[in-house]
């Protein structure tokens, strides 16, 4: 798949289908990400590959925690609020999927589901979880964003479907103990990846991004 290609037409999935990733597909997937630019090549990524029994104890814990409305302690807190900007580009795209998968304004079961299905990794046996050490700054940060986003394009390019989730790294408490690391490892974002359905309803929805002129200025 040609580089603008993938760019162009990659988008998140929201629903997979049962059954592993083949860990060859992973490391071809990862071996190549792992060429992602950062700061003096530092590399300050760690990942975590999570399937069969792992995975299963991980969606259990996670989901019965946000079921009971536990709003968790992430390593890096949420935004409470966003600027006008932002907040109107989110509420659009929100509203726009609700209305692809007619779950109405209303309808606080179907729409309370559809958050829900985040921490099942969409359906995925398999997630990626990226986390650094507490002693690393916004810079390595800002690196694991752009590794993030080999992962996500490598995996568009293997045939796979992805999705990055902030909601997978809600209870990273959870993911210490299951994954058996320090206290000291501080988690950044999970991606659900997988076989996705190409027939689902949610996994052709189109988003809107800002246009070009609205996003650069040129300065002679």
């Amino acid at each position: 798949m040609e580089l603008f290609e993938a760019i162009l037409t990659r988008s998140s999935k929201r629903d997979f289908e049962d059954r592993p990733v083949p860990k060859e597909t992973i490391d071809k997937i990862l071996s190549a990400s792992l060429r992602a630019p950062s700061w003096a090549n530092s590399q300050p990524w760690e990942i975590a590959v999570s399937t069969g029994k792992t995975s299963d104890i991980i969606k259990k814990e996670i989901y019965e925690r946000a079921s009971k409305d536990d709003p968790g302690c992430p390593d890096f807190p949420f935004p409470e609020c966003w600027p006008e900007p932002q907040a109107k580009n989110m509420f659009e795209s929100g509203k726009h999927r609700y209305e692809a998968l007619c779950i109405g304004r209303d309808d606080t079961a179907k729409r309370l589901e559809t958050v829900l299905s985040n921490y099942l990794f969409f359906g995925s046996q398999t997630a990626i979880f990226i986390y650094i050490d507490e002693k690393l700054t916004n810079w390595s940060i800002l690196d694991c964003g752009i590794f993030i986003q080999n992962i996500l394009l490598c995996a568009h390019a293997a045939g796979l479907g992805a999705c990055p989730q902030a909601y997978l790294v809600r209870y990273p408490d959870v993911l210490r103990k299951t994954l058996e690391l320090p206290e000291s490892k501080k988690f950044l974002l999970g991606i659900s990846i997988g076989f996705y359905k190409k027939d689902s309803i949610i996994n052709n929805i189109e988003t809107s991004r800002v246009k070009l002129n609205d996003a650069v200025r040129y300065y002679d």
